[in-house]
């Protein structure tokens, strides 16, 4: 196997191909270490151009039509991010080249970190946290805390992500409905505990509210004004998909007058604007796009990748993270 890894040589580089990761790869099979911070497009050219497997992260350039006229030989592109949408074109399934990401290992983080938000958000574990330890104020008699348990919970959308909350929110005892605009199968609600229904529904019978959406054309401010208002007072919006699938100022005019609480860890500007009306709320939880993976899990998503990758051409071992046509089709766009 000739793998080329096409990705920038920063600290977040380290953070997947730690000194280990580097040995597995090269033991493996010949590597070709390509530092996109400082080098052309004409060299991705040159080095592709008998290699098997196309290793890319964040930020690394995209298999396009040009660029393939130069991979005669390439059979897998192996992403380890999660959506594939920026580094794939339809040339790339056309051609019959394979496709994998971490967007398992992606998903179930960002699910884990989607429940941290909400016991975080209910219980205002960030304001008795600060309290104590700045005011040094024990707990006071009017003291309110908030919980999942018995809940009812909204999930819209039900991909990767939407699957795993609702798994690992089995154990909170809650009400779960579900939207999703493909028709999820009687065998599934069964599995997960689910009810499916519209958004509308969602949106005004919820206590918490949890988006799990794609970022495209169709999911663009898709909760608006509107939606909005139909949310019950005291409930809680959480939003670990993309920040343009909500209208943020719609959102911040609803926080501001105390209608709802929101735990958010997307912004519809990233880095989100210093000067947002969102940094002065005591109602919003924030956090700065870091729902999943968590930082450990990049090695471990890495090694899992890379080594499926070399199983695959050099042992033709099925692939386990195939992204298919249809499913890339379907992610967001950043």
């Amino acid at each position: 196997m000739k793998t080329l890894v096409a990705i920038k040589q920063d600290k977040t580089f380290e953070t997947f191909f730690s000194k280990d990761n580097i040995a597995l790869a090269e033991s493996l099979g010949e590597i070709i270490w390509l530092d996109t911070a400082n080098s052309t497009p004409e060299e991705l050219k040159e080095k592709i151009s008998d290699c098997d497997t196309y290793i890319t992260c964040w930020g690394s350039p995209a298999l396009t039509p040009e660029i393939l006229e130069h991979a005669p030989k390439l059979k897998l592109l192996t992403h380890l991010g999660s959506t594939v949408a920026p580094v794939v074109c339809d040339e790339v399934y056309t051609r019959g080249i394979k496709v994998i990401s971490g967007f398992d290992y992606y998903s179930k983080s960002t699910a884990e970190g989607a429940v941290a938000y909400m016991l975080a958000a209910l219980r205002n574990i960030p304001f008795y946290t600060d309290r104590l330890k700045k005011k040094k104020i024990w707990r006071e008699s009017d003291d309110y805390t908030d919980g999942l348990l018995y809940k009812s919970v909204g999930l819209v959308g039900f991909g990767g992500v939407g699957r795993y909350v609702a798994k690992m929110l089995a154990g909170f005892e809650v009400d779960i409905k579900v939207y999703d605009i493909a028709e999820i199968s009687a065998e599934e609600k069964s599995k997960y505990n689910i009810t499916q229904c519209g958004i509308e529904e969602i949106f005004s019978t919820c206590d918490i509210i949890s988006l799990h959406l794609p970022y495209n054309d169709s999911t663009y401010h898709i909760v608006d004004d509107a939606l909005l208002s139909k949310i019950k007072p005291g409930a809680l919006l959480v939003n670990t998909a993309r920040g343009a699938v909500v209208d943020e100022a719609a959102l911040i005019k609803h926080l501001e007058k105390g209608d709802f609480n929101a735990a958010l860890d997307v912004y519809e500007k990233e880095p989100m604007d210093m000067e947002s009306p969102l940094l002065s709320l005591d109602n919003a939880l924030l956090l700065p796009h870091q729902a999943g993976p968590t930082v450990n899990l990049r090695e471990v998503i890495t090694r899992k990748l890379v080594t499926e990758s070399a199983d695959y051409i050099n042992g033709n071992v099925p692939l386990k993270n195939e992204i298919l046509a249809e499913k890339a089709k379907s992610m967001s766009k950043f």
